[in-house]
C-alpha cells in the first residue's frame, strides 16, 4: 500500500499536517492507525467493498446522530463522510474515524451493561431508514450442506437432519435488523468504563436472536466443555436482563437460544470454506463438528430454566 499517497490524502482532504501511519490489520482492505495531534483510525477499502463500507458509515452516522456509542466519523474538509481515490492504481475509499483507546471488555463481569447496549442499538436499528440484506436458511444453514454435497461427505444426511431440526425452532422468529458479527471483539471499552460498538460491515436483516447468541455463547468452538456451558447460562442471564431494558423478546426467542449456537457452526463453517477453499477442512475435522454440536443439543438441554 502507498502509504505516501495516503498521507497526502490525509493531508489535502482531512487537513492533517504531518501525520504518520502504523497499519493495524488487512483483510478487506487495510486498517491503519494515523498519528498526529490526535489519534484516528484510517480504513482504506478496494472497490469490492465500497457498498458495504458505504453501508457501515450510513449506521455509524445514524447511531452517532442517536448518540450511541460508537466512533465518530471525521469528515473531510467538504464536509463529505469519505473520500474516494486513486492508490496504487486503484479506486478505494478512504474512511477516518476517531481512534478508540480501549480493550474487549470481560463479559462475565458486564453481561448487564452490553445486554442493555445490544437492546438500545436493536431499538435504534428497528427505525434505521434502508433495508439492509437479508439472511435465512441458506445463509444460516444451506451454504455449508452445499459445501458438504460438494464435498461427498459421508455424513451429509446427519448433518441434513440436524440442520432442519435447528431451522424448525427459529424459523418463525422475528426478525430485525442485527449486527450480524456480535462477537465481543466488537467491543471496546476506554479506561473510563465506556462501551463502544464497532464493525457493522456485516449488519443484516435476520432473527434477533442470532445477535444475542454470538455474544453470550462462551463455548469453544473446538471443546465442548461444562464450565463453558455454565457460564454461557450466566452470561445469558445476566445479559438478558439488561437487554430487557430497551427491547422485548419472545419466550420462544429465549428458549431458541441453544438451537442458535447449533446454526452458527453451520454458519461459520461456510464461511471458513468460502474464504479458504473446500480442501482447508477434512472428513475429520467434519465428523469431530457433528460430534460437538450432538453433544452441545444434549447438555444445554436445560440450559434456559
Amino acid at each position: 500500500m502507498n502509504e505516501k499517497r495516503l498521507l497526502e490524502v490525509l493531508e489535502t482532504h482531512y487537513g492533517i499536517e504531518a501525520p504518520s501511519l502504523e497499519l493495524l490489520r488487512e483483510g478487506g482492505g487495510h486498517t491503519y492507525i494515523v498519528n498526529g495531534e490526535t489519534k484516528y483510525l484510517l480504513k482504506v477499502i478496494g472497490s469490492a467493498f465500497r457498498n458495504t463500507a458505504r453501508q457501515s458509515i450510513s449506521i455509524m452516522r445514524y447511531l452517532e446522530e442517536n448518540n450511541f456509542p460508537v466512533p465518530g466519523i471525521i469528515l473531510t474538509k467538504d464536509g463529505n463522510t469519505s473520500c474516494e481515490t486513486t492508490v496504487d492504481g486503484k479506486e478505494t475509499l478512504i474512511v477516518l474515524m476517531e481512534f478508540i483507546d480501549g480493550d474487549e471488555p470481560d463479559l462475565k463481569e458486564c453481561a448487564s451493561e452490553v445486554g442493555a447496549l445490544v437492546g438500545r442499538f436493536h431499538q435504534l436499528m428497528d427505525q434505521y431508514p434502508a433495508e439492509p440484506v437479508s439472511h435465512s436458511r441458506e445463509f444460516f444453514i444451506g451454504r455449508y450442506l452445499d459445501f458438504l454435497r460438494e464435498k461427498k461427505h459421508p455424513g451429509l444426511s446427519a448433518y441434513e437432519e440436524l440442520g432442519d431440526r435447528l431451522w424448525d425452532k427459529v424459523k418463525s422468529l422475528p426478525q430485525g435488523n442485527c449486527h450480524g458479527d456480535l462477537h465481543r471483539g466488537n467491543l471496546l471499552q476506554n479506561a473510563e468504563g465506556k462501551i463502544y460498538l464497532v464493525d457493522f460491515d456485516t449488519v443484516c436483516r435476520a432473527p434477533l436472536m442470532f445477535d444475542i447468541m454470538v455474544m453470550c455463547d462462551m463455548t469453544d468452538y473446538f471443546d465442548l466443555k461444562p464450565e463453558d456451558i455454565s457460564t454461557t447460562k450466566e452470561v445469558y442471564r445476566k445479559f438478558l436482563s439488561g437487554y430487557a431494558e430497551y427491547h422485548t423478546l419472545s419466550r420462544e426467542e429465549i428458549l431458541s437460544f441453544p438451537a442458535w449456537v447449533a446454526i452458527r457452526h453451520f454458519q461459520l463453517q461456510a464461511t471458513i470454506l468460502e474464504i479458504h477453499g473446500t480442501n482447508c477442512i477434512d472428513e475429520r475435522f467434519i465428523d469431530w463438528q457433528l460430534y460437538w454440536l450432538n453433544k452441545w443439543m444434549e447438555a444445554s438441554a436445560d440450559l434456559i430454566e
